[in-house]
């Protein structure tokens, strides 16, 4: 992809040299309070890259702010993965301690276990 666009940018590069070749033709620009003479290419390819600078400098705040939610939803996405794996490593040893109660025997019932209290008779 960068060699794409270094090839892309190469061209370019070659077309503005030709056009600035073949624009040599001296142009009266006046701004605010400043006229100067010079060249027509000097003066759009100038025009050109002004343009293109208030068009980054127009995408630049957009462009921080995708940042920025993007690096905080990857910081989240991380913390909800570390939560996960800690759940799994519980859902694991939970497993595993009912694998190993349901593998022991149930403990017989001795005498000293409470019985349930019997109904008494009220005929007396």
């Amino acid at each position: 992809m960068i060699t794409l666009l270094l090839i892309l940018a190469l061209v370019i590069a070659v077309i503005a040299v030709i056009f600035a070749l073949q624009n040599t033709a001296a142009v009266s620009v006046s701004f605010f309070v400043w006229q100067f003479n010079q060249s027509l290419a000097l003066v759009l390819l100038l025009a050109a890259f002004v343009g293109v600078i208030i068009g980054l400098l127009t995408i630049l705040p957009g462009s921080i702010k995708t940042r920025w939610q993007l690096a905080a939803r990857n910081k989240k996405i991380a913390l909800l993965e570390k939560e996960i794996e800690e759940l799994k490593q519980k859902l694991t040893s939970a497993e595993q301690r009912l694998q190993a109660l349901q593998l022991t025997p149930p403990a017989e019932q001795n005498s000293s276990s409470p019985t349930p209290p019997q109904p008494q008779d009220s005929s007396g």
